[in-house]
């Protein structure tokens, strides 16, 4: 991409308040035109065009990776590695998904690069390594592998869970180091989009010997472009998620063309922003690997879709709570963790994850649920950077999550 269109796409964003892009599924149709005439050749399937290094592990992974946390079928993941894609983002917290891509293992074992996370709630300043260690051994187990590539640690950057000290737990460096020698894992990383990410993603790069960050990122967040280049310098990977939009149920019409849709102009996009080294996105259908691996090592944009991306910026931009935001957080007189609400209320309208949002909703203390925000005077609202009507939208998640 040449610097003047380079200069064009951010100015054109910054101008509506714009830097990254956002998380995973906006219901659009497939990349693919629909054949004209029953003796037209059946169209050519896309492939992963551009593979880069990831961080200093030594390995080259497709710059669209895979991620699916209801992946219930291995057949998703295998057609999306028979499109090129040969990592694969998966979670101790992801329901059974560990025990899915399990089954494709030990035969397909080398061809792919697999990233899980141990539970959130397992980091405290009082973990123990055994306690690591065990875990370790369990997402083996489940992943019927003698190997995992990057172990992370699941949502650092979560006030919820706990403030620095739970990252900053010695025994973590020390059980990881342990899993390495012993061959158990590869790597270990971290993983947020919670409203800390920034303070300690910064910590952990600064002070231990991680390998991989995996932050939540799209052209709505802003703060993160410090973090990556520290990464970069220092050789820690950076997968990037939440990278493509807010999952709206929205209609975007106006704002697609035909043969692109607006995720594939939302993905060019991120695949030339720089220090990133894949995007990791989420995939819950053949269709939906076509549409993003088509766009696969795309970087320069056509004035077209920058308007494309600029038109659904604009239907989100008042909308949508960004990943590593904390700007109102601290104007809550009852601690409702404002942040966490909103992303489950994302989960329940738009993920269709339902039942999972209520889970974790109700386990809030009733003190700290947002039924407090109806008599609210409402005070996160003027401290919102974007200008979003929290109060609102926290009482409608209250309704809808207690149901």
């Amino acid at each position: 991409m040449s610097d003047e269109r380079k200069t064009i796409s951010r100015r054109s964003f910054l101008g509506t308040g714009v830097a990254g892009i956002v998380g995973a599924g906006i219901g659009l149709t497939g990349a693919g035109r629909a054949l004209g005439a029953a003796d037209e050749e059946p169209p050519v399937k896309p492939q992963i065009k551009a593979y880069r290094p990831l961080g200093s592990t030594g390995w080259k992974v497709s710059d669209i990776s895979f991620g699916s946390a209801m992946m219930q079928d291995p057949a998703l993941l295998e057609y999306a590695m028979e499109r090129g894609i040969n990592y694969v983002d998966t979670a101790r917290q992801y329901f059974e998904m560990e025990v899915v891509i399990g089954k494709l293992f030990p035969s397909k074992r080398d061809k792919i690069f697999v990233t899980t996370k141990l539970m959130p709630e397992l980091f405290t300043p009082e973990t123990t390594a055994a306690q690591i260690t065990t875990a370790i051994d369990e997402s083996l187990k489940r992943l019927n592998t003698d190997y995992i590539d990057c172990c992370q640690i699941h949502s650092v950057g979560d006030p919820n869970l706990g403030g620095p000290e739970r990252i900053q737990n010695p025994a973590i460096v020390e059980a990881f180091a342990a899993a390495k020698k012993a061959g158990k894992i590869r790597g270990w990383g971290a993983s947020s989009h919670g409203p800390k990410m920034v303070e300690d993603f910064t910590w952990l790069i600064e002070n231990t010997d991680i390998d991989l960050i995996q932050p939540g990122m799209n052209y709505l967040t802003k703060g993160l472009e410090p973090v990556l280049a520290a990464a970069k310098a220092k050789g820690v990977a950076v997968v990037a998620m939440k990278s493509l939009s807010a999952a709206r149920k929205i209609d975007y019409s106006e704002y697609q063309t035909e043969g692109r849709t607006a995720r594939q102009a939302l993905t060019k996009w991120m695949l030339a922003q720089p220090n990133i080294d894949t995007i990791c996105i989420t995939m819950n259908t053949m269709e939906d690997i076509d549409e993003f691996v088509a766009a696969s090592g795309e970087t320069d944009m056509s004035f077209r879709e920058r308007r494309i991306m600029e038109g659904y910026c604009s239907l989100l931009d008042r909308d949508y709570c960004r990943p590593g935001c904390d700007g109102c957080q601290d104007a809550c007189p009852h601690g409702v963790p404002i942040h966490d609400i909103l992303r489950y209320r994302l989960y329940f309208n738009n993920y269709g994850r339902e039942k999972y949002a209520m889970q974790l909703y109700r386990r809030l203390p009733e003190s700290r649920r947002a039924g407090v925000c109806a008599s609210c005077s409402g005070p996160c609202v003027a401290s919102c950077p974007y200008g979003l009507d929290i109060r609102t939208k926290l009482v409608r998640a209250h309704r809808e999550l207690i149901v």
